[in-house]
């Protein structure tokens, strides 16, 4: 049985930070302690800004008619009206007996007024900031102890070559790799023999070629992991664009930071900086913002429509045609030295 937390067990919790998959955690970790003691909890989720949220909120917040225990997650409270925050944070102060209360707030400036009277109610607080950096690595291992497996090093880089930064898809990926592999310890050459051939996997090298601004390297390599795999088009635009978020954050990132600052900033492994600043020196803002737009469409592309204007949903593709679209908008992404 997994030790218990003061976050878990406390009857107000606030869960600050823009990482879905830690605020799940959170909400997961205080339901499964609140049915711990009793199995009939319900869960009720409230957003904010719902037109009649304060009404449904101080129903809530009444004495319960059955007494089942019930987990009321709370969101949108960086746009909370005033009534609605009133309501909060009176029942964040003296919450009901039956009722266990986990607000989610995104973090930064907006609602912080509100964010800091929930705190001197004396709430317990998770942090559920984006992880970069060392911070993300240790949370793939720990994730790999959760499965009862050990992890080197080298297996935590090859995964973020194979799936990149995103928390939710790498630690889909630590639970996949688990489930099909028996070795006790995970390390790079196993995660690269259960990449092989992946779209994922090619898909950073055809980031790269792109950000290299190498397009008919780009295309051809595009082409033949399209020819190996028709699904592979979503992962590998997904690549593209992680390269892109990658870059933009290198290249707007402070001056003056270490190495390692810079790296964790980035959100990538230090070794991968050098990659970065060959890369910066090929691409204009302007650009790379045009990019943005290219590839938001290309993304769609991907997953089967392409915008039309009047079109509720967009215009859909067959699978040829979406292949034609996405090279065509990836083939639109020029460097300043195509031009």
């Amino acid at each position: 049985m997994s030790k218990k937390t003061a976050v878990a067990d406390a009857k107000v919790v606030l869960a600050v930070g823009k990482e879905s998959v830690l605020t799940s955690q959170v909400i997961d970790s205080v339901l499964r302690d609140a049915r711990h003691s009793d199995a009939n909890t319900v869960q009720v989720d409230i957003h904010a800004t719902d037109e009649f949220a304060t009404g449904e909120f101080s129903t809530l917040m009444s004495p319960s008619l059955f007494g089942e225990t019930t987990v009321v997650v709370v969101t949108g409270i960086d746009s909370a009206p005033d009534e609605f925050a009133e309501a909060l944070l009176a029942a964040a102060t003296n919450p009901p007996e039956h009722v266990r209360l986990v607000v989610c707030h995104p973090g930064g400036v907006k609602g912080k007024k509100l964010l800091d009277g929930l705190r001197k109610t004396g709430a317990a607080e998770a942090s559920c900031s984006e992880l970069k950096g060392q911070y993300l690595d240790a949370a793939i291992l720990a994730e790999f102890r959760k499965q009862k497996r050990k992890a080197t090093p080298g297996a935590v880089t090859a995964l973020h070559m194979s799936v990149g930064s995103n928390l939710g898809e790498l630690i889909a990926a630590v639970s996949q790799l688990c489930s099909d592999c028996d070795a006790e310890t995970i390390d790079e050459k196993i995660v690269a023999q259960f990449y092989e051939g992946v779209a994922e996997v090619k898909g950073y090298d055809i980031s790269d070629l792109m950000w290299n601004a190498k397009p008919v390297e780009m295309l051809e390599q595009f082409r033949w992991a399209l020819a190996q795999d028709t699904a592979s088009a979503v992962p590998l635009v997904m690549a593209i664009s992680s390269g892109l978020r990658s870059l933009l954050k290198y290249a707007s990132a402070p001056a003056g930071l270490s190495e390692a600052d810079l790296a964790s900033h980035v959100g990538v492994p230090s070794w991968r900086l050098r990659y970065l600043r060959a890369q910066k020196s090929k691409w204009h803002p302007d650009h790379l913002s045009a990019a943005a737009r290219l590839l938001a469409l290309a993304d769609r592309a991907s997953k089967g429509t392409a915008y039309e204007f009047g079109t509720p949903g967009g215009r859909s593709l067959e699978p040829s045609q979406a292949a034609y679209e996405i090279e065509k908008l990836l083939l639109a992404i020029r460097s300043p030295r195509q031009n």
